[in-house]
This record gives C-alpha cells, structure tokens and sequence, in this order.
C-alpha cells in the first residue's frame, strides 16, 4: 500500500512507495529532511538521526553530518548554507542517494553490492527494499532491476539487467536479511555417472553422482544445511532415497556428514566399496535401481 506525506514547504511533497521514495522539489526544510532521514534509516536498518535543542535552535545529526536551524537560517557543519533550506545535493553527505528523473528526485532505497556465483547458487547481496526481480526466460534466469538502485555503486534504472546465466532453470530460491540466494539447475536432466572418489564434480551436473572409492562398505549423502535454508532439500532428499536403497541391496551402511565433494544441488553420493570385485555388483544394482 502506498503512503503518502505531505509536507508543508513552499510547494514540496514526499511520495513513499515500497520501492522509492520521491521529492517533488529540491529545496528541503528541517522537518522535510528530518522525517526523510528517518525513512532512510528504517530502509537500510541503520541508527536514525539524532536530534535536540539548543534554545531556539534545533539541530539533528545522521552519518557523521550536523543540520542546525533557526527560523530561516541554516547551518551544516558549521557552515552557512545560502539558502533558507537544504539543497537536494546535500543528501549526499547524509549517504543518501538519488537520482533526478523526469518524475523527480528518486530516493534510491536498494543497494545491491555483488551478485556471486557460488556453485549452482546464485547469492544477491543487497541492503534496503528488495528492488529487483528474478526472471525465467526460455533459455536463461536472469536479475532485473524492478526500480532505481544501486549496483556495486553504479545507479541502475527500471528493467535494467543486472545479471544473465544462459541454459539454466530457477530451481528453487530462498531469502533471508540482506540476502537472496537462487538455485540453478540445467536445463535437461540426465540418468547418472560413475566417477573416482577425489574428482571434481561440476556444480551443474544434471546426472547422478557417484564418488567411488574403497573402504568398510559404506555410502555418504551430503547432510541437509540449516544455513541454506531450504537450497539444498530437493537434492538431499533425492540423494537420500536412493541411497538407502542401494545401501539396501548391497548391506551397506548408510552416512551423512556435510561432505563438500558433492556441490550443493547436485544428486550423488560418495560409495567406499569394500573390495575391487565388488564394482561389477555395485554397478549392476545402480543400473537396475536407476531404471526403476
């Protein structure tokens, strides 16, 4: 729901939407900046300014910076601003930013400082409003800026692409304060491969994964994460299934520990066969299970 403040200074209102907030002058007086600098600080989760008296002079203090006001005198930092209120371009020094537009002066209320791939995971870390969209085009995901932000310091405007991976779904996503995470998964889904315990794994495999090496007869799924907050349920699960029936079959013990050689989203597990000969029943048992 939008809301809306009406501020009396010469012809100067505030429209605060849940993305920007909009100056229709340029010429700020004390309540005007005041009530701004609160907004601000609600946004971005910051201290609000301080403020108080000193006899007919009030003043309030935000981001190291101090307003001092008496009727229609003005004073930032000591000194004398020539105007009878606060220009626009002042925001600055209070880290606020904006950009001027054919609407007005745009607060901006989103700072997005990196966009990482981290395995299959795409993690957005940002400050304020959550200002952008994830987006799935036919052949690609890709982060669009829904309104005025900032980029790693860089002021992007609405529908600007802030990042595009080709040949990949959105499989599955998760936010939390000041972080939003994408699970990627590729495009085709595969039946499954066979590789030495101690190879890389691609965090893009589409197929199942099996890491074979030698040791007491024992099978590990890489451990469901808390800290994922739900990224990584689909593949745990599925790795998990499977591996109890494959522990089934060949009277294996089942384990999971937070193993890191499985990438998060990927379908697979770690298998330590007891003996070389034991490959050929291994391999039969997974060919006939994975056909099921």
């Amino acid at each position: 729901m939008m809301r809306r403040l009406i501020l009396l200074f010469a012809i100067f209102s505030v429209t605060l939407l849940a993305e920007t907030i909009t100056l229709d002058a340029t010429l700020l007086n004390f309540d005007d900046l005041l009530k701004l600098l609160e907004t601000h600080s609600r946004v971005f989760d910051v201290t609000p300014p301080s403020t108080g008296t000193v006899g007919s002079m009030r003043y309030l203090e935000y981001n190291g910076h101090v307003l001092a006001n008496v009727e229609d005198l003005y004073i930032l930092d000591n000194n004398k601003l020539p105007s009878s209120g606060v220009p626009v371009e002042t925001l600055k020094l209070f880290g606020v930013d904006y950009v001027q537009t054919s609407e007005g002066v745009k607060i901006i209320t989103c700072r997005v400082n990196s966009i990482e791939e981290i395995g299959r995971t795409v993690v957005v870390n940002f400050e304020g409003e959550k200002n952008f969209d994830v987006e799935q085009t036919q052949d690609s995901v890709r982060i669009i800026a829904k309104d005025w932000l900032l980029f790693r310091g860089v002021v992007k405007m609405p529908e600007e692409v802030l990042y595009e991976k080709e040949n990949v779904r959105i499989e599955r996503t998760a936010e939390s304060d000041g972080q939003f995470r994408i699970l990627l998964s590729a495009e085709s889904l595969g039946k499954y491969v066979v590789k030495p315990f101690g190879e890389r794994v691609d965090p893009y495999e589409k197929d199942v994964v099996f890491l074979v090496g030698y040791g007491d007869g024992r099978i590990i799924v890489r451990s469901f994460s808390k800290d994922l907050n739900g990224l990584d349920l689909p593949a745990y699960s599925e790795s998990l299934k499977l591996a109890r029936k494959i522990a089934n079959e060949l009277g294996y013990k089942l384990e999971e520990c937070p193993v890191y050689d499985i990438p998060v989203g990927v379908v697979g597990m770690i298998v330590l066969l007891r003996e070389k000969d034991e490959m050929p029943v291994f391999l039969d048992t997974i060919e006939r299970l994975m056909a099921e």
